[in-house]
């Protein structure tokens, strides 16, 4: 029987138990990210093979992994808000199917050129995904699971880099680099067809922009998961949507102050992350370790991130994504500022492991605070942005601790600038949700137009 009214509508996952497929597109999110993951690394395990076969030095090879870093950048701050106007289904299916495609051209080049672009385009694919798979966990999960999902679709990122390096220890030696690649584009691209089978369209989406036979749309999916009926769409805004729209929003006098906080507390998260995953092992080994001693201690960090990820999904459920992630943080200076003054192994062993649990989740916390924090309208913007601007904290984080490691500096002085950033991190994410104006709740996001 058909809803009387539109008024009061809740979304699919605002509350009860959950359906068969609202966990469907979770775990088809969770799957996207997985594919993420393992296209994202899967140049670094044909990196060895591929440079002996080509010759080519590891300056010039370090031009394709920048282009990579550099496409993730553009998808994040271009491509991702471009879901606000077009839909979160469509930004999902046209980077997963662009992205299978490139792994299929990676897997044929003939040259560095060919990898350098096909890597900037799997690198934008990657940018573009993560906001709009974020924001779908959250809108089409239940109150109580939705952060937790949130955290599994993260993971997944682990998981993908995780299958990248087996996929790469299975098949190089025997079968070559190309292997690595071509898998990648067939595990993509069966995503991508389950995707176009499977992932509905963003209902918030659809009742904000309305787009030709929204209602329809709209009452196919509900009716899916087994809602009522609309009768008639809700008011249909009259702004026009120009492609700068999103962003004025989002720094806009209502939000603008918010929105720059969870720009710093991103930026730090990135700039701490990608100093240690860079620098770890080389300071691990200076400080005594042997190389296989700091790829172990590299292995168990890795897998307390993905903890720490998944720990995150329970603590913002309990606490609030800020209020966690300033705890993350704060934690993680303290972690980094012991590894700074520490000489025993184990006590290091122990402060790595600790630093890359906080710090990762901590960027968990950031994503979910910037997704339920902005506007439906806006909400892949905010995110898309939250993230592209962090971004640029992974290109200036190993900057920094190379050069300061190259002056010849001991870890007592460079790691303390990083516990700096981490407090400075905490302090701007508790700072943003201050900032936010007062009808605005944690889970009730703001409309910023």
């Amino acid at each position: 029987m058909a809803a009387p009214s539109t008024a009061g509508v809740k979304s699919i996952g605002q509350d009860g138990p959950l359906t068969f497929w609202q966990i469907a597109v979770v775990a088809l999110c969770i799957l996207a990210n997985i594919c993420d993951g393992l296209d994202t690394t899967s140049i670094a395990y044909a990196a060895p093979t591929l440079l002996r076969e080509w010759n080519i030095s590891p300056q010039a090879f370090g031009i394709v992994l920048s282009a990579g870093a550099l496409g993730m950048l553009v998808g994040a701050i271009l491509v991702a808000p471009q879901a606000d106007k077009v839909g979160r289904r469509a930004i999902i299916l046209a980077a997963t199917t662009t992205s299978s495609i490139c792994m299929f051209g990676l897997a044929a080049s003939q040259n560095l050129t060919q990898l350098m672009i096909f890597r900037f385009m799997v690198g934008t694919c990657v940018g573009a995904l993560l906001p709009s798979l974020s924001i779908m966990v959250v809108e089409f999960s239940n109150e109580k699971r939705g952060n937790l999902f949130l955290a599994l679709v993260h993971i997944g990122f682990a998981i993908g880099a995780i299958l990248g390096a087996a996929i790469g220890a299975s098949l190089v030696e025997t079968y070559g680099w190309r292997a690595i690649f071509l898998t990648g584009a067939i595990v993509t691209s069966i995503t991508t067809l389950a995707c176009y089978a499977a992932l509905p369209e963003s209902v918030n989406f659809l009742l904000a922009r309305q787009p030709p036979n929204a209602l329809a749309r709209i009452n196919k999916i509900r009716e899916r998961f087994g809602q009522s009926l609309l009768t008639e769409l809700p008011p249909r805004p009259q702004t026009k949507v120009r492609t700068f729209d999103g962003i004025a929003a989002i720094l806009s006098p209502q939000l603008i102050r918010a929105t720059l906080l969870l720009w710093l507390a991103s930026f730090t998260r990135f700039f701490i992350s990608y100093f240690l995953t860079g620098w770890k092992p080389q300071v691990l080994v200076m400080a005594g370790f042997t190389d296989k001693a700091a790829i172990a201690v590299g292995m168990a960090t890795s897998s307390a991130a993905s903890v720490g990820v998944l720990c995150m999904g329970l603590f913002a459920a309990k606490i609030g994504a800020a209020r966690a992630t300033a705890i993350m943080l704060a934690g993680c200076a303290a972690a980094l500022m012991g590894f700074g003054f520490t000489h025993s192994p184990l006590p290091l062993v122990l402060l790595a492991v600790a630093c890359m649990f906080t710090i990762e989740a901590a960027f968990t916390g950031i994503l979910i605070t910037s997704t339920r924090f902005y506007s439906v309208e806006n909400r892949s913007t905010g995110v898309g942005f939250t993230v592209g601007i962090g971004r640029l904290g992974a290109i200036v984080g190993p900057y920094v601790g190379g050069a300061l490691i190259g002056m010849g500096f001991d870890r007592s002085v460079y790691f303390p600038v990083y516990a700096s950033a981490a407090v400075i991190g905490a302090i701007a994410i508790v700072a943003a949700m201050s900032r936010r104006p007062p009808d605005v709740r944690e889970g009730q996001p703001v409309s910023a137009n």
